[in-house]
């Protein structure tokens, strides 16, 4: 796990800008950095040693033959594997690396090498001879590779941050508001959109091309190419085929050099990947509890880790030291980013960073088995006879006086377009599309962000709709995004076994019976789970990862609120004054759901403040 950073074409001082740029990722490679300069070329690494731990594998790291040169951030789990191959065939290895592996693996397959790699990863190759070079994300989107593209020259970097440092950047690109109206429904901008100018996401599951200038973008790997049309299956065959994918998951994930633990939040997802790994070494687990017993699932993740038998460590987040992380999460992420689990995402890493240097977690089990609310909301508006009672349904919820009844409502007006969207950002609380013209200033100059469907090889439910929306943006642009930044602000190393594409690519195909069944969500896991962890741990309603932020805003979190006054909403003129100002009074008389709505408004008046609007 490392950071990367590349400057492709002419560029003068080429080799002092990439330093610039490495030295903003030092957090990400804490133990070793490096740099390849040539003519047009630039390439530097900041490396976070986990597998052959010898300065021999360092980067940037040139094939035997002096061809290549690669940068990488990830880890290759099937390495060995990959190397034997290799040796098959003729090629000797002078490490013990996953990195010569992939140099030499592209140079002997070419770029249909990446088929075969089982991992997460952010790749840029490049071929001296031909002065061609080769990007690769990995499938899921895990691991970043921002870039920006102008006048002939090519600037790559895993963060904004570091790309920024670089001249050509800082003086052409300027913050964008067109996407503010997204942000204010998702509460992130998907790919390959960013708040910056010139500034993109290079796309997952894609590999680029970049010859004389010219950059080509192609797909490898969409999850939805891989719905098959027939998905016909006993239960006792689906329960052996997932047990053996996840188990060969959980294995390929321990593979380390260095300590390996794993984030417990004592719910369904971290415990069945805790209780695995736990079989294969004495296991570090830790876990974060909030003072607010409404958020506090800690004491489930002492249960679970007791069971297993873990060394388990635990820290409790205070409004106090939520206060203190606050502002380095606002900066860390480079741009808006709405999601406050961001913040003892990055407590626990911090934790953790200081026993091990690896940590599985439980990330993907919500979208691959059917997780969440939202799921079952889906199949309730596909329902006739539901869509014909709907405006009957919402007039009479919107009568009643509590705060979750009139969020209901909200999720009950349902647009005509857009539905998965819709369903999407009032689970969040987020902005619903009808109301955006009502909060925003000058609605028509905003981007009104819409997705696009694979052609479907069967037809799909409601519910496995909304779960292929949430796993292709929310997962992508949020959950994983999360983990990383949160993760690599301290040098850690996140791992997700449910997110290994051959576990994806059976998940997809199950039968949505064996994911939710008379209203039980992740049917198929828990059958898994109970084999190794008692069924009465888990006899509760599902929490979430998630904080108190309606309350913080209502306690010592309330100056935050200021940014909403009327002064900063003129100096940004963005908002609507009198509907936010609405919102705001709302709030404060007991409408606690418009919580996000307001801290989405927040996040944009502070990066707008901060960078000069």
């Amino acid at each position: 796990m490392c950071g990367i950073v590349g400057i492709l074409g002419f560029d003068p001082q080429g080799e002092e800008n990439v330093r610039k740029m490495a030295q903003q990722l030092v957090h990400r490679g804490p133990d070793a950095d490096g740099f390849f300069c040539s003519e047009s070329l630039y390439m530097g690494h900041r490396r976070l040693s986990i597998i052959d731990l010898d300065a021999r594998s360092n980067q940037p790291f040139v094939s035997a033959s002096g061809r290549f040169v690669l940068i990488y951030n990830g880890e290759i789990y099937n390495y060995r594997e990959i190397a034997g191959q290799l040796a098959r065939e003729g090629v000797r290895l002078r490490t013990q690396s996953d990195t010569e592996v992939i140099v030499e693996a592209f140079e002997r397959w070419g770029v249909g090498f990446v088929h075969r790699m089982v991992g997460m990863f952010a790749i840029v190759l490049h071929d001296l001879e031909f002065k061609t070079t080769y990007l690769f994300r990995d499938r899921i989107g895990k691991k970043p590779i921002y870039y920006f593209h102008q006048s002939g020259v090519l600037v790559l970097a895993s963060e904004i941050k570091a790309l920024r440092q670089h001249p050509l950047v800082q003086q052409t690109s300027t913050i964008k508001r067109s996407p503010i109206s997204t942000f204010l429904q998702l509460g992130f901008l998907p790919e390959p959109e960013t708040f910056f100018s010139g500034v993109k996401k290079f796309p997952a599951g894609c590999y680029g091309i970049y010859r004389e200038s010219k950059l080509t973008v192609l797909p490898y790997w969409n999850v939805s190419h891989y719905i098959k049309g027939n998905r016909t299956t006993t239960e006792s065959k689906a329960t052996d085929e997932f047990a053996s994918l996840l188990h060969a998951a959980v294995t390929d994930r321990m593979v380390a050099d260095v300590p390996v633990g794993v984030f417990l939040s004592g719910g369904i997802d971290s415990s069945l990947v805790a209780a695995i790994a736990s079989k294969q070494c004495k296991l570090k687990t830790f876990s974060i509890g909030f003072t607010d017993d409404k958020f506090d699932e800690s004491q489930y993740a002492k249960k679970v880790a007791d069971f297993l038998g873990t060394d388990h460590m635990h820290f409790l987040l205070t409004e106090g030291v939520a206060m203190e992380m606050l502002e380095k999460y606002l900066d860390h992420f480079d741009e808006p980013f709405a999601d406050t689990s961001a913040i003892p995402t990055m407590l626990v890493s911090q934790m953790a960073a200081k026993k091990v240097k690896v940590a599985l977690t439980g990330d993907g089990g919500d979208e691959l088995f059917l997780g969440y609310g939202a799921y079952q909301w889906a199949n309730r508006f596909d329902h006739p006879a539901w869509l014909l009672a709907l405006p009957f349904i919402e007039f009479g919820v919107r009568q009643l006086k509590s705060s979750k009844w009139k969020r209901i409502s909200r999720m009950l007006r349902l647009p005509e377009l857009d539905q998965r969207q819709h369903i999407f950002s009032q689970e969040q609380y987020f902005f619903a599309e009808k109301e955006l013209s009502e909060v925003l200033l000058e609605r028509a100059t905003y981007d009104h962000w819409h997705f696009q469907d694979a052609p479907e090889l069967r037809r799909l439910s409601a519910a496995e709709r909304q779960a292929l929306f949430d796993f292709q943006f929310y997962l992508r642009e949020d959950l994983l995004v999360k983990v990383d930044r949160a993760s690599m602000a301290f040098g850690l190393e996140c791992r997700s076994p449910l997110l290994d594409h051959r576990l994806i690519e059976f998940a997809v195909n199950l039968p949505e019976e064996l994911k939710l069944r008379r209203g039980d969500t992740k049917y198929l896991m828990k059958q898994i789970l109970y084999q190794h962890i008692p069924a009465q741990f888990f006899n509760r309603p599902k929490w979430g990862f998630s904080v108190p932020l309606a309350k913080w805003l209502k306690g010592d979190m309330s100056y935050l609120l200021d940014y909403l006054s009327k002064e900063n909403l003129q100096a940004t003129n963005i908002f609507n004054e009198a509907r936010v100002h609405e919102l705001l009074a709302r709030f404060k008389n007991g409408e606690d759901y418009l919580y996000n709505r307001l801290w989405v408004m927040i996040i944009v008046q502070r990066f707008l403040m901060k960078h000069g609007r």
